[in-house]
This record gives C-alpha cells, sequence and structure tokens, in this order.
C-alpha cells in the first residue's frame, strides 16, 4: 500500500502540475491570450494532501478487502461485462492501473471533501468544484470554460456509474467518481488554455 500512495501522490502531484503549466500557453497562434492567471487549486490540495494521504491509508486496504471478499470480485466481473457491452463510454486515456486510479481518486475525493467540494452524500457538487478550480482566477472565459467543462464531468461520470445524488455513495464509488472527474476536469481546462476549446 505504501508503495501504491506513494506513486498516486506523484502522479497526481504530476497531473495537477501538468495543468497548470497550462496556464502559460507558449502557442503564438492562439487568437488571444488565456489562462494568465494561477489559480490557488494547487495550494488547496497542497494544505490537505499529506493529511488525506494518511486518512485513507489504513482505511482503503479494509475496504477493498471487504469488497472483495463480501462480492468475491463481482466488482471487478461487473466492470468488465460493463465494458464489454460498451456502457462505459465515458473514460480517459490516462495510462494507470485501475488500482492506482482507485487511490489516486481516494486522495481527490478527500481533497473534494476538504474544500467543500462533494455533498452531504459523497457526490462532487457542480458549485464546489467550479469554486475550487476557479479560485484566484479573475477570467471571464477561464470561469465559463471550468463551469462548462465540471457540468459535463459530472454528467458524464453521473451517466457512467450510474448515479442516484439521493443515495449515499459507498466508498469504492466515491473514489471511482472522483477520478474521473478530475481526469476530465484537467483534460477541459488544459483544452481551453491550449486553445482548443472555443469560447461560447
Amino acid at each position: 500500500m505504501k508503495c501504491y500512495s506513494s506513486w498516486t501522490v506523484l502522479w497526481l502531484w504530476a497531473a495537477i502540475a501538468c495543468s497548470d503549466m497550462m496556464l502559460h500557453p507558449a502557442r503564438a497562434d492562439a487568437p488571444k491570450k488565456r489562462c494568465l492567471s494561477k489559480p490557488t487549486v494547487s495550494k488547496k490540495v497542497d494544505m490537505v494532501i499529506h493529511q488525506c494521504q494518511e486518512e485513507i491509508k489504513s482505511n482503503l486496504i479494509e475496504d477493498a478487502l471487504k469488497i472483495y471478499t463480501a462480492e468475491q470480485g463481482h466488482w471487478h466481473d461487473r466492470r468488465k461485462r460493463d465494458a464489454d457491452s460498451g456502457t462505459l463510454d465515458f473514460s480517459h486515456p490516462t495510462i494507470v492501473s485501475h488500482e492506482d486510479k482507485w487511490i489516486a481518486g481516494c486522495l481527490m475525493q478527500c481533497v473534494y471533501r476538504k474544500n467543500n467540494a462533494i455533498d452531504k452524500n459523497g457526490w462532487p457538487t457542480l458549485d464546489g468544484l467550479v469554486n475550487l478550480y476557479t479560485d484566484g482566477v479573475n477570467e471571464h472565459g477561464y470561469f465559463m470554460a471550468t463551469l462548462r467543462g465540471v457540468d459535463r464531468c459530472l454528467k458524464g461520470t453521473s451517466k457512467k456509474y450510474q448515479i442516484k445524488r439521493n443515495d449515499a455513495a459507498e466508498n469504492f464509488e466515491q473514489c471511482e467518481v472522483a477520478f474521473d472527474v478530475f481526469d476530465c476536469i484537467s483534460d477541459m481546462i488544459t483544452d481551453y488554455c491550449s486553445g482548443e476549446m472555443h469560447d461560447h
């Protein structure tokens, strides 16, 4: 677990750092300058990531064993059947193992929770995520692109996992959803800052 956890923290930081680098695009042919001010999301993550890492370390192993024992691997079988039937159409090409994605998602879920970006049932919220990702940025286009991106990402993950927002999220669901939401929002922000997303 310690190896996974350390690797996952590095991966998470690399993803956040990559998103931050996109705030200063080098493209000379961009129609207008974007993402010139830096959001404070990295600082907010930095404030809680080590605390989150300690919080989830033992719980993650315990939950994984309970899920696997109770369902005898049914969770992974269900995901394979869903993938085979084509129902998992909201995916991102992040090349990490399922376990590492899960751990990164649990870390991100903790970060979201500590920044008031989830509801009482454990699901990410539009307002909370937009506030987290746009804090410190005074750029209307960035705000609107983030709002559209968060909305799309939440709708996509809700459809993928068949989320019923009035139901409390299980721990493993929270982590999977948080990872996909983070991955998707990072893509949306990167597209906007690189000039690939057009303003509407």
